[in-house]
């Protein structure tokens, strides 16, 4: 087989590897070979996509050498398009990159919630003649699973706290009152969500009562007020869906419709409603 059948043959297995890899858009690439060796050029959307590409076509037998040229051009989203913009501030550019070079904050309040949220279910499921129609979210902690419900929400409050400040970082810059007013708002509702949490005390049980009701007042509020305040600076930074943004604004009307009527079923829809926009944010903010 003579030089040039070998390069053809060596560039059709790179062009057949990387289609087969799913994860490069081969569209964008140029590969040439001579003498077994793969020149790549065009571009990507990652740094990783490029070591990858790399590393598929090392595989491939007859390749002696291989230069990279590939040109890393990120996705251009609306956080990429805000730190190209000219209008960019040192302070959000400053709290921008703080707020990307870690997201282990993120999994925090994502794990803290499906945590909650597997436990409150398996609560339901062990309560005996437990209907959310009629039975309050707290009635759980009276009932025969009161330690998972207990572990549920001391989980979801400690670990709400450090995911709500990651989530703030993300927003400065937009409105400093309301972002502040939000923030405080939420590391005391974190505190007051891990305190309802605690299981009843039966040697003072009335004033324990008048605690929990506190505490629990107190969760909906504070989560009613930062989730909107949140969900207007949101919707400013244009970061995210309109849906998204509408079903945190939707947590204000079910709290005042729950501090009118204080039925049941409309605390457990707040209460969903409050879980759900927790993790909407929290897939966002990876993506991010």
């Amino acid at each position: 087989m003579s030089e040039n059948q070998k390069d053809s043959k060596i560039k059709y297995e790179v062009i057949k590897k990387l289609k087969k890899d799913k994860m490069i858009d081969v569209a964008k690439i140029r590969a040439t070979v001579k003498d077994g060796i793969v020149t790549l050029e065009g571009t990507l959307t990652a740094i990783w996509q490029k070591s990858r590409a790399e590393k598929l076509i090392r595989q491939i037998k007859g390749v002696e050498e291989i230069i990279n040229k590939l040109f890393v051009l990120p996705k251009k989203s609306v956080l990429i398009r805000e730190l190209l913009s000219e209008d960019l501030s040192d302070e959000r550019l400053i709290h921008i990159v703080e707020a990307h070079l870690s997201k282990l904050e993120i999994y925090f309040g994502l794990i803290g919630t499906l945590i909650a949220l597997i436990l409150i279910i398996i609560s339901i499921i062990l309560t005996p003649n437990y209907n959310p129609l009629y039975n309050t979210v707290s009635s759980l902690g009276y009932g025969t699973a009161r330690t998972l419900f207990s572990i549920a929400f001391v989980v979801s409050g400690s670990l709400g706290i450090p995911f709500l400040l990651y989530l703030e970082k993300t927003l400065v810059g937009l409105n400093e009152f309301i972002r502040r007013i939000a923030t405080g708002t939420a590391v005391l509702t974190g505190v007051c969500i891990a305190l309802v949490g605690i299981l009843p005390d039966p040697v003072y049980y009335d004033y324990f009562l008048i605690f929990h009701g506190v505490v629990a007042i107190f969760s909906f509020i504070g989560s009613g007020i930062y989730i909107t305040l949140y969900s207007f600076l949101m919707l400013k930074s244009k970061a995210y869906k309109l849906y998204h943004v509408i079903i945190g604004f939707l947590t204000m009307p079910n709290l005042l419709l729950l501090l009118i009527i204080f039925n049941p079923l409309v605390e457990w829809i707040l209460t969903i409603n409050i879980f759900t926009w927790v993790l909407m944010t929290a897939f966002e903010l990876l993506k991010q």
